[in-house]
């Protein structure tokens, strides 16, 4: 009797060790390979995480000597399936927050579905093809603030210039497509939630750029260029950018 029970054990163990590697890499299991999601940016105002990133896999634009409006110094941007992050430096001697907070708005503007045949707004990029404006403020008047735009569609034609976006507003601040923080000093970081974009999915592959303003003129535009005789805007292409998977 003892020799049988030992064998039923025995079979019992075996059974039991197949099930468990039959299960291995099942979606959900225990061993499935899937790996959580680790937020690379943490919008907290302290940026030594961008340098772990990889950097062949950041986007940036760097102010250019001899462009119209160069209080922007840098942007990167980073993409992730569930957000854009981007990072800002700027002269802050060039920036006053002392004016009226509704007079130093900054702007994200950016084409979503990366099609250079749609969108407008040709004013700031040569290649004019934005599908949406986020409009918000950095400063809450006071101090630095998290970034809680607006998000606005371009009505004009397509590679249309002026300033021809929807009003009101696709989605309003408030809504937390976006947040952000920094140091009055002249760095910032932004997080963009792609899920909550209100124009529909934004593609792999898409193009950006950012102005921030003084008594809501321009003082700064990135990605910019020099200002030449066939180019006195200084316009430069938007910055492309590609969505890590």
């Amino acid at each position: 009797m003892k020799k049988v029970l030992t064998f039923v054990a025995l079979a019992a163990m075996v059974c039991f060790v197949s099930c468990q590697k039959a299960n291995t890499g099942k979606k959900g299991g225990k061993d499935s390979g899937k790996t959580e999601y680790v937020q690379p940016i943490t919008i907290d105002g302290q940026f030594d995480d961008w340098a772990k990133l990889d950097a062949s896999k950041v986007a940036v634009a760097k102010h250019t000597e001899g462009a119209t409006h160069d209080a922007l110094k840098v942007l990167k941007v980073y993409a992730d399936a569930n957000f854009i992050f981007l990072y800002l430096e700027w002269n802050p001697e060039m920036i006053s927050w002392e004016l009226d907070v509704e007079h130093v708005p900054f702007h994200i503007y950016l084409n979503g579905d990366g099609d250079d045949k749609t969108g407008g707004f040709a004013d700031q990029w040569s290649d004019a093809c934005m599908d949406s404006c986020f409009e918000g403020f950095l400063t809450d008047g006071n101090n630095i603030a998290s970034y809680d735009p607006g998000v606005y569609s371009w009505i004009g034609v397509a590679n249309g210039e002026g300033w021809k976006w929807s009003d009101p507003a696709v989605l309003d601040a408030g809504s937390g497509v976006c947040s952000g923080a920094g140091v009055a000093s002249g760095k910032y970081e932004i997080q963009l939630t792609r899920e909550l974009y209100p124009l529909g999915k934004i593609a792999k592959n898409f193009s950006i750029g950012v102005d921030i303003q003084q008594g809501w003129n321009s003082v700064g535009v990135l990605p910019n260029a020099a200002a030449t005789d066939d180019n006195p805007a200084g316009t430069a292409p938007s910055l492309q950018v590609t969505t890590v998977e």
